[in-house]
Order: C-alpha cells, then sequence, then structure tokens
C-alpha cells in the first residue's frame, strides 16, 4: 500500500506549485481478483499437465492459473492536467500495475493546444489509436466488461512517442473527428517479447520491439443511437533479441499495416459493441491476422449483464495454410453500477485455442477463467 500512495503524491508533488482551478486531477482504478478452474494437456510439453492459464493483458503478460490472485489486473492511475490558458495544457498520468508489483510509472505525458473549436493538436506521449478501445482500454469503468478481449488486444507495443491533429466538425446531424497522427515508440525490454522467448526455451537476457514510422488517421462519427470509429496506420518493425553472452540474433525487419472498424449502436435497451481488424505484414509470407470482437449487452437500470464473443486468426498469404495461431473467447458477465462513480462486474470466460499443436501454435491452450471486482473513477 505504501507503493500505491505514491502514485497520488508524486503528481501533487509535480503540480504543488498550482493549488487553483488551473490543476484539475482525476484517475481511474480497479482492483479485480481471477484465477482458472482446471489443467490442460501442456500444448509445449506433450504428455505433461499445466493450469489453465488464461493471458488477460498480453502487454504487461498479466495472467491467470488455477492459483487466485489480485496482480493480473489490478492498477491504479492518477492524472494531472494543468492549463496554462485556455488554449494550452499540459497532462501527465501516473500508472501502478499489480503486475509490476504496483510500482509507479508515468505512461502518459502530452501537451494539448486548443487552436480553435475545430482544430486541437496533442504532442508527447499517448496510446497508439488501434482498436476502438485502446485510448481506455485500462479503465475499467468505462465498459461493461472485465476487460476489453485480450485474443484482440494483444499487441506487445501499445503506446508511442508522437503528435496528433485532430479536426472537428458537423455532417448533418452527425458529430465528426479525424485525427492524423505519427509517431514512434522505442520498446526496450519487452516484457511480453521476453515471455514469449522463454516459452519457446529461449534463454535471452531482453528482448527490444521497435515500431518506428507510425503514421495513420482515424475517423470517429457519432450520432444519437451510434458511436463508429474506422482506423488506419502504418509502421515499421524491427527487434533485437540479445542473448546472455550480448550477442544479437538475426530478425528480418518488415512493416505492416492496420485497418479496423468499430463502435456500439444502442437500440431499445441493449448495447451492441463490435471491433473488427485486419492487420497485414509485408514480411516473406504474407503474414495476416484478421480478428473481430462482437457483443450484446442489456441495460436494465444500474444492471448491465452481457455476452461477448472474440476470434483471432492468423493466416500467410504467400504460403496459404491453416496451421496456424487460431483461437476465440466467449465472455459472460454482469456489471452493477452500485455508486455513480464504482462498478462491481464479474465474468467468467472460455477460452478455446484452435491453434495447431504439432507446430506450436496452440501455445496458449484452452482456459475456463472466472474473475471479479470493482473499478472505479475519481
Amino acid at each position: 500500500m505504501k507503493k500505491l500512495s505514491l502514485v497520488a503524491s508524486a503528481l501533487l508533488i509535480i503540480f504543488s506549485q498550482s493549488a487553483n482551478a488551473e490543476l484539475k486531477i482525476s484517475g481511474y482504478g480497479s482492483i479485480i481478483a481471477g484465477k482458472t478452474l482446471g489443467t490442460v494437456d501442456d500444448p509445449l510439453n506433450p504428455g505433461q499437465k499445466r493450469d489453465e492459464i488464461l493471458t488477460a493483458d498480453f502487454y504487461d503478460v498479466g495472467q491467470y492459473n488455477n492459483d487466485l490472485t489480485f496482480k493480473a489486473e489490478s492498477i491504479l492511475a492518477v492524472q494531472g492536467t494543468y492549463r496554462f490558458n485556455n488554449k494550452l495544457s499540459f497532462t501527465a498520468q501516473l500508472v501502478a500495475k499489480g503486475v509490476d508489483d504496483f510500482k509507479p510509472e508515468f505512461d502518459w505525458y502530452y501537451v494539448t493546444y486548443q487552436a480553435n473549436e475545430d482544430w486541437t493538436f496533442m504532442a508527447g506521449r499517448r496510446n497508439i489509436p488501434m482498436y476502438y478501445f485502446s485510448e481506455f482500454a485500462e479503465v475499467g469503468y468505462a465498459y461493461p466488461w472485465m476487460r476489453p478481449p485480450s485474443n484482440l488486444y494483444w499487441w506487445q507495443v501499445t503506446q508511442f512517442d508522437g503528435a496528433h491533429a485532430m479536426y472537428s466538425f458537423e455532417i448533418g446531424d452527425y458529430s465528426n473527428t479525424i485525427t492524423a497522427f505519427y509517431g514512434n515508440e522505442y520498446s526496450d525490454d519487452n516484457v511480453e517479447m521476453l515471455y514469449y522467448d522463454k516459452l519457446y526455451g529461449g534463454t535471452a537476457r531482453t528482448v527490444n520491439e521497435y515500431w518506428t514510422d507510425i503514421a495513420g488517421f482515424n475517423w470517429n462519427m457519432s450520432g444519437d443511437f451510434f458511436d463508429l470509429r474506422f482506423v488506419y496506420f502504418q509502421n515499421d518493425r524491427d527487434r533485437e533479441t540479445i542473448q546472455q553472452d550480448g550477442s544479437i540474433s538475426p530478425y528480418t525487419p518488415f512493416s505492416q499495416q492496420f485497418i479496423g472498424f468499430g463502435g456500439q449502436v444502442n437500440i431499445s435497451d441493449f448495447t451492441i459493441l463490435f471491433d473488427m481488424n485486419y492487420v497485414e505484414y509485408d514480411d516473406a509470407v504474407g503474414t495476416e491476422f484478421p480478428t473481430y470482437l462482437i457483443s450484446v449487452v442489456y441495460n436494465i437500470d444500474e444492471f448491465q449483464p452481457y455476452v461477448s464473443y472474440s476470434k483471432a486468426d492468423h493466416e500467410r498469404s504467400n504460403v496459404p495454410t491453416e496451421d496456424l495461431e487460431e483461437h476465440y473467447m466467449l465472455s459472460y458477465g454482469l456489471r452493477y453500477d452500485f455508486y455513480s462513480n464504482v462498478a462491481f462486474k464479474v465474468q467468467y470466460d472460455t477460452f478455446v485455442d484452435q491453434g495447431d499443436k504439432a507446430t506450436g501454435w496452440a501455445y496458449h491452450g484452452d482456459s475456463r477463467t472466472i474473475s471479479m471486482g470493482i473499478d472505479f473513477v475519481f
């Protein structure tokens, strides 16, 4: 708990010069417990059994197994925004995660310039706007589920240093915002990539992941009963796998393209949430990742029962084959808003790994997971 207190105190110290209305402190958090419910044949060690494992957070490798844990997804974040005038502001966000033993770390810091009613510019560190929920994926209070499905939100890079230019306008009764963005991410000591190296028997000292020249745009349109967003971006990718002796394993850089369409539609007492994405590499085999999510939520006063289905596939257009990574997740849950800024959630996940075991692509394994907790904002 002493580490948790540092999260709040650090931002207060940073902005201590401003005890007036120019400084706004806000934040969010989640306290979540969960566990898997059985054992499976170890897909990477034939003939052996292991606990079911659900990777709830790929970026930080937050996982559930048969031992109850609060660490996989619990998080506390404090955000401070200092407004210099009516056009210019600075925002910093300090985050502490259970998977990192609640060690505080600044993950967002950026300057915002509101040029006029139509144009907004931001420069600094923020999340890459990949998926519909990317920019608030860690704010559990912002969506009905325990988490956005992790078999879609699975990339080893989620943030970048860069710039955004946003233009807002109206088309009839519909509000629109088009955002162009550009930046780079040099992810030294990448947790997810080091995890994969060890999973397949590697002994690397560290793995550095580089996403450079990240350039793209998204278009958000909203009306009375819907909110939709289209996104496209491309970037170059490189990786350094540094072995114990300091040598670097060979790696062939490539570029990728990401296309996505997601949103929500409200029909009577129901909310339909969806996200469809397609990633393509220009590597030698023509790697492709088609993924999608569909979820239906029933709104009953303070209660939101829901069902969610997400599917991810791995294909190769230049070397056609079906024997690669493939899996789906079926989730049932309930959200209960028992205060205006606090929600209780319980969720049951069935993860089915359809990957090819013979070639090592079924490394996730099947799992059944129960998790519950509270999400809050302040």
